[in-house]
């Protein structure tokens, strides 16, 4: 009987940061959270043998995770997951997707532990930077150009 828990794309990304195998630059100035495609489809997909690693990490981005544009005056865009080929067959795209969701989460929770989405800033001022970051995001707006 196999007692081993499987462990979660939510872990495999909490684990890939506590390992600093994430790389990441979150500011007022948008940025990056993600980590190479080999070491996402070893942290994912760990029983692939070695070529077939590197087929599914030919079909993906240098770096899997998300990134925000920076729109100017002080306003970031929404935050966008990398992409994979289309080629990419789905038992693969689906975990994917779920690692670039997770990254996501963990950047969306770095922003607002940073105090960047706060509506005012600890000495009262409105802050009219995450207040225009948040309605460009609800529009959904990506870039300035």
């Amino acid at each position: 009987m196999n007692n081993s828990k499987k462990i979660t794309v939510r872990e495999i990304v909490q684990n890939l940061e506590n390992e600093n195998r994430i790389q990441y630059k979150i500011s007022h100035c948008g940025g990056t959270y993600g980590a190479s495609a080999s070491i996402v489809v070893d942290a994912l997909f760990p029983t692939l043998s070695y070529d077939k690693a590197i087929d599914i990490a030919n079909l993906l981005p240098n770096m899997v995770g998300v990134h925000c544009n920076y729109l100017g005056g002080g306003i970031r865009g929404t935050i966008n997951r990398s992409d994979y080929a289309k080629s990419l067959p789905a038992k693969y795209a689906k975990r994917i997707d779920s690692f670039t969701r997770e990254c996501k989460n963990r950047y969306s929770a770095i922003e607002n532990g940073e105090g960047l989405n706060d509506k005012e800033y600890p000495d009262g001022d409105t802050n009219w930077d995450a207040i225009g970051t948040s309605r460009l995001r609800a529009a959904g707006i990506k870039s300035a150009y």
